[in-house]
């Protein structure tokens, strides 16, 4: 079994094997048994979805796998032997159910968050073919019980980068672009897949913050004070492909940093082939070229492997560690909130939490690693200027003149 998503994809480049298309441009979702014969009632349902923008690309295509893994369960019963899929789909019961949530808790191999996670896939599915205001209903009534089958997950700890974390992977950069683009996301909090959307523009806007006294015409739902400054996040795209945007307060340390960068002829030869200089990438590769999600998360891998091999760190570090840092370094801050709730609601925005829900998780970390993102090492270090000044001051490298890369 497979499945197809299609953003505004032509029909020219379909990827299913022996099917041969005209020049048309599509967005949907095609879910094909094993015979490459495509399964109507979960393609009708991620289409919907889709269409109607309640549901982003990428959540289609977990709800498909979702979708596909449940499938398999019911081929293999021996009550379904010669039934086409779609028919099957109508057949079942809240006791098969039951006994596919049993079997893959009995598997052992899938821990509780992802089961619940397959369970609202499918549920969700049947929710579709039970509802009469949507469409003409297949189903009189879903087979689900109101209550979830599967057990709660359990809450996981929130774990996070400390600052000397942030040092170790830095030090093993040779190049300034790659330690500033690090401190950047550690400061900023950004998902790994936002980075590449920054640009010039950006940077240069929240410079120019810095240096008024008022705010500009943009609209800032965060509190900014003296040292800090909004930069604009695109967010990660989210229903419909859309890009929620966010601001996130940044250093005015980071920014000075990135905009230092900017000023060399390193930058420079690279950003002339832009036509528009403002849209030009912030950050970029050995190449010139920006970072895209893929090879940012291999350089991050690169550095923690090697920082973890020499006993800098004791833990593997990856991108979305930093954005957890990120938090717990607004937490802190008593420049960024009058007290810890005014700091938790910042951290929401900043972060582009859509509920408040998500962002309390940063509540539960034991004190003892909470107050660790202060590491000793760099001192009694109280607000996040501090900490990313004493960032720049150890790590900054010089970008000579000559220098390729």
């Amino acid at each position: 079994m497979q499945i197809f998503i299609a953003n505004k994809q032509n029909l020219s480049k379909s990827q299913i094997d022996g099917l041969s298309l005209g020049s048309q441009t599509v967005s949907g979702a095609l879910v094909l048994d094993d015979d490459e014969k495509v399964i109507r009632y979960p393609s009708n349902w991620l289409s919907t979805l889709l269409d109607l923008q309640e549901i982003s690309y990428k959540s289609a295509e977990t709800y498909g796998r979702n979708t596909i893994y449940f499938l398999k369960f019911l081929i293999e019963r021996p009550e379904y032997v010669g039934l086409a899929p779609d028919e099957i789909l109508l057949r079942v019961n809240r006791s098969v159910l039951e006994d596919w949530i049993i079997r893959q808790q009995d598997s052992g191999l899938l821990d509780r968050s992802t089961i619940r996670n397959r369970e609202s896939s499918v549920r969700s599915l049947y929710d579709f073919l039970s509802d009469n205001e949507r469409q003409d209903s297949v189903l009189e009534k879903s087979p689900f019980p109101k209550k979830y089958i599967s057990a709660q997950p359990h809450k996981k700890q929130v774990v996070s980068a400390s600052l000397i974390d942030l040092l170790a992977l830095m030090y093993e950069c040779r190049y300034e672009r790659d330690r500033l683009l690090l401190q950047f996301m550690y400061d900023a909090g950004v998902r790994i897949s936002e980075v590449e959307r920054i640009t010039f523009g950006d940077v240069q806007k929240a410079i120019r913050f810095t240096n008024s006294a008022f705010v500009n015409s943009e609209k800032v739902d965060v509190p900014v004070r003296p040292g800090y400054a909004p930069v604009l996040i695109r967010g990660a795209k989210g229903r419909g492909g859309s890009v929620k945007e966010r601001f996130a307060v940044v250093t005015t340390a980071t920014l000075k940093r990135i905009a230092s960068y900017h000023s060399t002829p390193l930058y420079k030869r690279y950003q002339q082939k832009y036509r528009n200089r403002h849209t030009f990438p912030a950050f970029l590769n050995t190449e010139g070229n920006p970072y895209n999600e893929d090879s940012l998360a291999k350089m991050i891998e690169r550095r923690s492997d090697k920082a973890l091999k020499k006993g800098r760190i004791s833990k593997t570090i990856h991108a979305h560690l930093f954005r957890h840092a990120s938090a717990y370094l607004t937490l802190e801050d008593p420049d960024l909130g009058e007290d810890f709730l005014d700091r938790l609601v910042n951290v929401q925005k900043t972060l582009g939490h859509s509920s408040i829900t998500t962002t309390e998780r940063y509540t539960s970390i034991p004190h003892d690693i909470y107050n660790s993102i202060a590491d000793s090492e760099l001192g009694a270090l109280r607000t996040k200027i501090d900490k990313m000044e004493k960032v720049v001051e150890q790590t900054k490298l010089r970008i000579k003149p000559g220098d390729r890369k």
